[in-house]
Parts: C-alpha cells; sequence; structure tokens
C-alpha cells in the first residue's frame, strides 16, 4: 500500500468508529483511495456504558467496539499502534516502536487524558483505571476515595457503591461542589463527602477533568488551554486544511463546548463527509 494520499484516521474514538459503520453500510461512499485506522487497542469502550461497567452491571464485552472488525467491514486497514507524536509540516504521526506513518489527509480521534491533579489513578485511559478498580478487594475496610468536583465523579462513585455494596466509599471535592440534592443522593448510598483539600490515604481514583494528548499541543497546531485542538466549522485544524479532527481532543473555535461523547456522535456525519469531499478535492 503507497503511502501516497493516504487517509489516516487516528484513533478510534466514538467518530471514526460511526464512520466505519458508515462505510462498511455503503462502501460507495467510502474514498477512492487507501485508508488506514490506527488506535492503541484493537477494541474501543463506548464511553456512555461505562458506569454500568464500573457498576457490574454489564461485563466487559457488552460495551467493546470490535475495531478491527468493523475495518474489516468498511474495507479499512488497521494498525494497532499507541500514537506519540504528530509532525505536521512532514504529514507523518509518530508511533512508539513503529516506523513513522506518512498521510495525505489526517482525522484525528484520539480522545482525552484526565488532568493531572493529585496523587491517585487517572480515569482516563479507561482501560488502566477499570484494570486499577478491577483489582481493589470489594471487601476491604480500607476506604477508596473518587477526587472531583463534576457530575463524572459522582456518577463513578454511586457506581462504585452498586459495585462493593459494603466497602467504605468516600468523594473528596470541593467545599462549594455537591449541592444539597446531591448530598443527600451520597448520604443515602452511605458515601462520606469529605471536601478537605489534603491528600486521603488509602487508594485514590482521580476525576477531575480532561485534557488533550500532551503531544497534539507539541506539534505546534492550534490549540486551547486544555490543549484541544481548534477547528474550524468544517473540523479543520485552523490553518492545516489536511487536517481534521473531533471528539474530546477537539473543540470547535468559533462555538467551544464541553468534552463529550454527545458532540463526537454528533460530528461523526458530518466529519465523514468532509473527509470524503476533501478526498475529492471539493
Amino acid at each position: 500500500m503507497s503511502s501516497a494520499g493516504l487517509l489516516l484516521l487516528a484513533g478510534g474514538g466514538h467518530s471514526h468508529a460511526l464512520i466505519l459503520k458508515r462505510w462498511a453500510m455503503d462502501p460507495g461512499r467510502r474514498p477512492a483511495r487507501p485508508v488506514v485506522l490506527i488506535n492503541r487497542c484493537s477494541t474501543a469502550l463506548y464511553s456512555g456504558m461505562v458506569p454500568a461497567l464500573i457498576a457490574g452491571i454489564d461485563p466487559p464485552e457488552a460495551l467493546a467496539i470490535d475495531l478491527r472488525s468493523l475495518c474489516d467491514r468498511a474495507g479499512v486497514s488497521f494498525v494497532q499502534a499507541e500514537i506519540t507524536g504528530l509532525d505536521p509540516i512532514q504529514r507523518c504521526l509518530v508511533l512508539a516502536n513503529r516506523p513513522p506513518l506518512h498521510f495525505g489527509l489526517l482525522s484525528l480521534d484520539v480522545g482525552a487524558i484526565s488532568r493531572p491533579s493529585a496523587e491517585g489513578m487517572a480515569i482516563k485511559p479507561l482501560e488502566p483505571a477499570l484494570a486499577f478498580i478491577a483489582s481493589e478487594d470489594p471487601n476491604s475496610t480500607n476506604p477508596f476515595t473518587v477526587v472531583g468536583a463534576g457530575a463524572a465523579a459522582m456518577e463513578v462513585v454511586l457506581a462504585l457503591r452498586r459495585r462493593w455494596p459494603h466497602r467504605p466509599l468516600q468523594l473528596q471535592t470541593r467545599s462549594n461542589g455537591p449541592g444539597p440534592l446531591e448530598r443527600r443522593i451520597l448520604s443515602e448510598a452511605s458515601i462520606d463527602l469529605v471536601t478537605t483539600p489534603e491528600a486521603l490515604a488509602g487508594p485514590r481514583l482521580l476525576c477531575t477533568g480532561s485534557r488533550a494528548p500532551h503531544w497534539l499541543a507539541a506539534s505546534g497546531l492550534p490549540v486551547d488551554g486544555d490543549g484541544r485542538l481548534r477547528t474550524n466549522a468544517q473540523l479543520q485544524v485552523e490553518g492545516n486544511e489536511h487536517v481534521f479532527a473531533s471528539g474530546d481532543c477537539a473543540v470547535m473555535a468559533a462555538a467551544p463546548r464541553p468534552a463529550s461523547g454527545v458532540w463526537a456522535v454528533r460530528a461523526a456525519i458530518p466529519l465523514a463527509r468532509n473527509l470524503e469531499a476533501s478526498c475529492l478535492d471539493r
């Protein structure tokens, strides 16, 4: 396969998964050039079902998107590798323990990582965080602490209560964080609310917001304060018409929105149409 004119889909996020489904269902829409999807795992987790997985309601296979199978059905090549950098001038993606991949057109849907804020296991990337939870003793008397002031921390600690009915749980947050309703829900679930800023002893899971992978900002492409790529309304990175971005790693500069899988799903069809058009020089 020649890399000249290669359409490279970097990351197995929701936008790219839906694009693969589109091309599998309607092969005539797939660009008439080599297309490669690259991701660190051959499966991706559907984020909307992660709380049910943490709670022990759904098994891992229920929310695993089989990227390799989707690629096969869509007529797209799959490469399993960790992305470590991007050179937009040379048009190449830098990979761990592999030669770089050159591209003619690039679409980035590489998700986000947790914002480093304290000692503990970050909730993102999800795979190591889920392994960390699975390694914990459900009957331990050692308190398990979730750190965070947003909806994600609340959702995760309640899911953990479903998973561990008897283990001591704590939510460490800002003093002005939870409102009266949230405080009542936590109390009814026997989850202690801790508002001191000092780090607590024992295992800690950090749900403290997210940012884009650091290698995106290091590429020199325009980013916002959280390292997310700034794009135009066509999801092209500002000043780089051959680079597209969507999902949690990107933000539309004229209409910024919080990181959410909802926006990635909504962006999938416009992104697909714009990639298809770009491959036809439209």
